[in-house]
């Protein structure tokens, strides 16, 4: 930690199990108080917490078939909060769907709906006797970074849920909407965007499956309320397809 009261905060999202030569060094290296992970299976918690030596805390969204065509297998698919910090409480806000409906993962069709349960998953952590509320969640996925009413939905129910933070909250992840186009725009106008003007985008374009597509596409973020001091904010490259989210987090 920089100093007794603030955060060495990390958030990514690793692409499930595909890039953990390079995600598990990062992370050990980072030697993070916080570490948020979207697209991560919850099979692979157990591995996380032995390497990293931190506790950590699952939200499920949708099962994940390990084949399309002839699955075989379904995993728990999701989002993650590891800490060292003592944890007061733990919070899961579904704002599609629900715990008691998680779908398996269908490929979606434009025009469709998806097969996710979307949710914030927000944990309240000590630090010096000071109560920090720290979420991560991965937001709905449209084509080619486009608005459509899914995300204006899904965006106004994750507002409501957000108005239960009446002492503030710093999350971040995967919001699958890029920084510039309507829904990023409306949680910049809500909360503060912590992530430098000068980054175009967040996604890897070596790692990423779309590499010309993606070069101005900023669609990860770090958001927090008045409450909060968010600093030193960068991101990492060459570790997932998406950047990995720096930062460090303090109370005002």
């Amino acid at each position: 930690m920089e100093n007794s009261s603030s955060i060495h905060f990390v958030s990514v999202n690793i692409e499930r199990d595909r890039h953990y030569d390079t995600v598990l060094p990062f992370l050990k290296e980072q030697n993070a108080d916080v570490v948020c992970l979207q697209e991560v299976f919850e099979r692979d918690i157990p591995l996380f917490e032995k390497e990293l030596g931190m506790k950590g805390f699952f939200a499920e969204m949708f099962q994940w078939p390990d084949s399309f065509e002839n699955p075989t297998e379904i995993i728990s698919m999701g989002v993650a909060i590891l800490t060292k910090l003592p944890v007061e409480k733990t919070l899961l806000q579904y704002y599609k769907r629900g715990p008691k409906d998680i779908p398996v993962y269908v490929k979606y069709v434009e025009g469709g709906e998806d097969t996710v349960a979307d949710v914030l998953l927000s944990l309240v952590v000590d630090v010096g006797g000071i109560s920090y509320v720290l979420g991560t969640t991965h937001f709905t996925w449209t084509p080619h970074g486009n608005t459509d009413d899914r995300q204006r939905r899904d965006l106004k129910n994750l507002l409501i849920k957000m108005e239960e933070f009446k002492n503030g909250i710093v999350f971040a992840g995967d919001f699958n909407a890029p920084r510039g186009g309507e829904i990023f725009d409306e949680l910049s106008r809500n909360f503060k965007d912590n992530i430098p003007a000068e980054y175009a985008t967040s996604l890897d374009q070596k790692l990423h499956r779309n590499p010309d597509e993606v070069k101005y596409l900023m669609v990860d973020g770090i958001f927090s309320t008045p409450e909060y001091e968010v600093s030193d904010v960068s991101l990492r490259f060459g570790i997932s397809d998406h950047g990995a989210i720096i930062a460090t987090i303090s109370k005002k």
